[in-house]
C-alpha cells in the first residue's frame, strides 16, 4: 500500500512539474506554427545566443582572458550580428510586412 501511495506521488509530481512546460509549447491544442511564425522563433533564439556571446565576451575580456584586440574583434563582429538578427526580427513582426503577420 505504501509503495502506491509513493508511486501515485511521483506520478502526481512529475505531472505537476511538466504540465507547464507541455502548454507552454502549444502540445495538445491542434495549432500548427506558420513558417513565418517558425522563423520568427528563429531569429528570437539566435538574437538570444548573440547577447549572450557578447556577455560572455565581456566576462573574459575583464577576467584578462581576452587581449585589447581579440575583444574589439570578437565584439565588434557579434554586435553586426545581433544588430543584424534585430533588424531581421522587426521585420518579420513589423504590420503589414510582408514576410509575417503582426506578432
Amino acid at each position: 500500500m505504501a509503495v502506491l501511495l509513493v508511486v501515485l506521488l511521483g506520478v502526481g509530481l512529475v505531472a505537476l512539474v511538466a504540465w507547464p512546460l507541455l502548454a507552454r509549447s502549444g502540445a495538445g491544442d491542434g495549432s500548427v506554427a506558420s513558417p513565418a511564425d517558425i522563423e520568427r522563433q528563429r531569429v528570437e533564439e539566435d538574437l538570444d545566443r548573440a547577447l549572450t556571446a557578447i556577455r560572455e565576451i565581456e566576462f573574459d575580456h575583464r577576467a584578462g582572458n581576452l587581449s585589447d584586440e581579440d575583444f574589439a574583434a570578437l565584439d565588434r563582429e557579434e554586435r553586426a550580428r545581433a544588430v543584424e538578427l534585430i533588424r531581421r526580427r522587426d521585420a518579420l513582426t513589423e504590420p503589414g510586412s510582408p514576410q509575417g503577420e503582426p506578432g
